[in-house]
């Protein structure tokens, strides 16, 4: 047996990848039915997996790739690298236990793919749907704030570049295999971008609404009971006392002396100096620095996905045997 390889339950063979992972080298496919990642620096690791991920070989990117459990609270260390959905999960103790049955159908779907030219220069969206009906799993998005627009399907946008063409793309194929039929699609967030560059990290602020500053200080405003003064509150306080500037009482209850029914904005900015009861709400975009209001934003839905039968018909069975 290769150095490094062992048997796992049922027979399955299995590859220590932590050699080629220091040295970058995809190894032989026929070495193993599975492989296992046992290395401790998280960004080699998405190097590697991103590797095989964008392998032409089928053989390559399709083999069942796990991590190994003890290594999780290093790979935690940067979970933005999304790493656990870039492959087939953690094992622990290198054991598959409830996994022996969906290892088995991956090797065995596989095994039956013709071996074909055409199968070595297959599109991003016939690999995409290989892989994960391989898994008979959904195609998940996750939250992340290293994606452009705060989601991102990990395993996808490993065949792309930069943030911005990742999400291009990715949108693009998603929502033509879905107009195309061969995927479905289930609503499950909406998000609101910016207009100019897809950004979904924006900053919401309260802006004056004469002069557009947001610079604001807000103060409650004081209604006074007994003679129904109503006044900011900063004009009720006489040292540690609230008095009223219109009849001089001393209003010592909230409740039952006064209370504050809203806030008034004082705008901060030395030339304008407006008092305002209802701010404009303004939205800054942190990637591009543009500034736009709310009814501007791009409203974008995100979903997740399931291969359908037609693709399985004319994208999956037509380049297996049997």
């Amino acid at each position: 047996m290769y150095k490094n390889t062992l048997t796992l339950e049922n027979g399955i063979t299995a590859l220590l990848l932590h050699e080629n992972i220091t040295k970058n080298e995809i190894p032989d496919h026929t070495l193993s039915d599975v492989w296992i990642v046992n290395h401790e620096n998280p960004w080699m690791v998405k190097q590697f997996l991103q590797n095989i991920i964008k392998h032409p070989d089928p053989h390559v990117y399709l083999k069942p790739v796990f991590l190994q459990k003890n290594f999780k609270k290093a790979y935690r260390e940067k979970k933005n690298y999304n790493l656990k959905h870039l492959c087939d999960g953690y094992i622990d103790h290198l054991k598959l236990e409830d996994r022996i049955a969906s290892v088995e159908f991956i090797i065995h779907f596989i095994k039956n793919l013709q071996n074909t030219e055409e199968m070595y220069s297959s599109t991003v969206l016939q690999k995409i749907l290989w892989y994960y009906y391989s898994r008979n799993k959904k195609i998940e998005f996750r939250e992340s704030s290293d994606s452009l627009n705060g989601y991102t399907y990990p395993r996808i946008e490993a065949y792309y570049s930069g943030r911005k063409e990742s999400y291009l793309a990715v949108k693009e194929m998603l929502t033509q295999a879905y107009k195309s039929g061969f995927l479905t699609r289930n609503y499950a967030d909406t998000s609101h971008l910016c207009h100019k560059c897809s950004s979904g990290f924006l900053n919401y602020r309260e802006e004056c609404p004469k002069c557009a500053g947001h610079n604001l200080q807000a103060r409650s405003l004081i209604h006074h009971f007994r003679c129904a003064y109503v006044a900011s509150e900063d004009l009720f306080q006489k040292d540690e006392r609230m008095i009223c500037p219109k009849c001089n009482t001393e209003l010592k209850n909230l409740g039952v002396d006064y209370d504050k029914p809203s806030k008034i904005f004082c705008c901060r900015k030395q030339d304008c100096r407006n008092e305002f009861q209802q701010p404009l709400i303004g939205v800054r975009c942190i990637n591009c620095k543009t500034e736009q209001a709310p009814s501007t934003l791009k409203v974008e839905k995100i979903y997740q996905y399931e291969i359908t039968s037609q693709a399985i018909d004319d994208i999956i069975k037509p380049h297996t045997i049997g």
